[in-house]
């Protein structure tokens, strides 16, 4: 079925529930201030406040959830959240004025998750899965056979290219199920997550997790106020891409740092990428369970070194290894950082958290048979969008979210993988011509 289809079969433009009436009533009243009982914290979904109260503290994606607090959370909330996990939640009201998140942007990327989740979108094939487990267990054999039967000779380094693609492959493994992709089940899908993430990437899952679902919560959202900025997206003292970032970044050594920043943001991503982020992992995770899977992954690596004849030739191997994953880094980074930042005090209220996403994003096109070394994450917007859908659905998905961008006057950004990384470049330099220690 095809999307106009889809829209023709409905007798309206399929609302969340009969009884949200949101669209309306924000024309009527944008300017008015939802009636909530300032005792409680209240979020809005579907046209009802919900208590969370007493369940903010033991919500599994944390505290991003006080962002939305007195807002309508319908976009973010089904953006991670299947119906079902509200149908032991009463409401604690309906919302009667609309300063609420469905706008006619809003509404049509509403139909259009409906429409994916009608189609089976949403559903998992766990025989592609089966086929990049193939292929990335066939990685980790090869580097096993390169380092050990070859440790005397230069085959070796082969063995470090093939354990570079291994770990970048598990780096997206443990993104799919950290965003609970695999089974569906958050439970399940995390400890495939710590398997993949923490054991084999060497990157903690469950701290990853933490700062990836703000990140797609609040996408380059900032607040000196609050002194908040999305934890994903900038690196303190290194870089800072936006003026909006400034205010972090009051030193003299922040300073000689940004004046470079288009000078050394790529030899630091590739060549200090990996050990940034695995010691920034460690730094703040406080789970007992992911430093025993972060023991594991040192122990295996370090069986694997010791192969080698000398620690010159195990230095040169992980180097390499590391040098090459670096690369991720670099992926994960230009979908973002050519974009403007976003005040976080307008997400929900005066920003459309829909809209927000697709002026955040940018799309890396490729051909289909490089996917696999994007991840699929070269679709970026459909992930941030929808991220509970597997990577495999991507770039089919894709085509329709440019459809309704197209048909709502919005700019579906998108281009090609060095004009991506020539764009950051750019705007690293123009963010380091401007800086200044006082930003005021």
């Amino acid at each position: 079925m095809d999307l106009n289809t889809f829209y023709k079969s409905t007798d309206k433009a399929l609302k969340c529930t009969d009884d949200s009436t949101i669209s309306s009533q924000r024309e009527e009243d944008e300017g008015s201030k939802p009636k909530v009982n300032q005792e409680k914290e209240l979020i809005g979904i579907d046209g009802y406040w919900y208590d969370v109260t007493n369940f903010i503290p033991y919500h599994p994606g944390g505290d991003v959830i006080r962002e939305f607090v007195g807002k309508d959370a319908s976009a973010v909330f089904h953006a991670f959240h299947k119906q079902t996990v509200l149908k032991h939640r009463k409401p604690y009201g309906t919302i009667e004025v609309a300063k609420q998140d469905h706008s006619k942007i809003g509404q049509a990327f509403t139909d259009l998750r409906i429409f994916f989740e009608k189609e089976g979108y949403f559903e998992t094939d766990h025989f592609w899965y089966a086929k990049k487990f193939f292929i990335t267990f066939v990685l980790f054999v090869i580097c096993l056979y390169c380092s050990i039967v070859h440790a005397d000779s230069n085959v070796r380094y082969v063995g470090a290219f093939a354990l570079a693609a291994f770990w970048q492959q598990c780096g997206f493994f443990m993104h799919d199920f950290e965003h609970d992709q695999l089974t569906h089940n958050r439970h399940v899908d995390k400890w495939f997550g710590s398997f993949f993430g923490t054991v084999c990437f060497g990157i903690s899952g469950g701290w990853w997790r933490k700062e990836h679902f703000i990140h797609h919560a609040l996408t380059i959202c900032v607040s000196p106020s609050k002194k908040f900025a999305d934890p994903q997206m900038h690196e303190p003292v290194i870089w800072a891409q936006h003026e909006k970032l400034w205010p972090f970044y009051q030193s003299r050594l922040a300073y000689c740092c940004i004046k470079i920043q288009h000078f050394t943001f790529i030899p630091l991503c590739v060549i200090a990428g990996r050990l940034a982020i695995i010691v920034a992992s460690l730094a703040r995770e406080r789970d007992l369970i992911e430093f025993t899977a972060f023991l594991l992954h040192c122990t295996w690596v370090t069986l694997l070194l010791s192969n080698f004849p000398s620690a010159k030739d195990m230095a040169i191997f992980y180097a390499i290894a590391a040098i090459i994953q670096g690369v991720l880094h670099i992926q994960l980074l230009i979908s973002h950082y050519a974009k403007d930042y976003h005040d976080l005090e307008d997400v929900g209220m005066n920003l459309n958290w829909y809209q927000m996403q697709v002026e955040s994003n940018i799309d890396i096109i490729t051909p289909l048979w490089l996917d696999w070394f994007h991840g699929g994450l070269n679709f970026h917007l459909v992930h941030h969008l929808y991220p509970r859908m597997p990577r495999h659905n991507f770039r089919k998905a894709t085509e329709y979210v440019k459809q309704v961008c197209d048909e709502h006057g919005l700019i579906y950004d998108h281009c090609g993988w060095f004009e991506a990384v020539t764009r950051t470049l750019h705007q690293l330099k123009h963010s380091s011509e401007h800086f200044s220690l006082d930003p005021r």
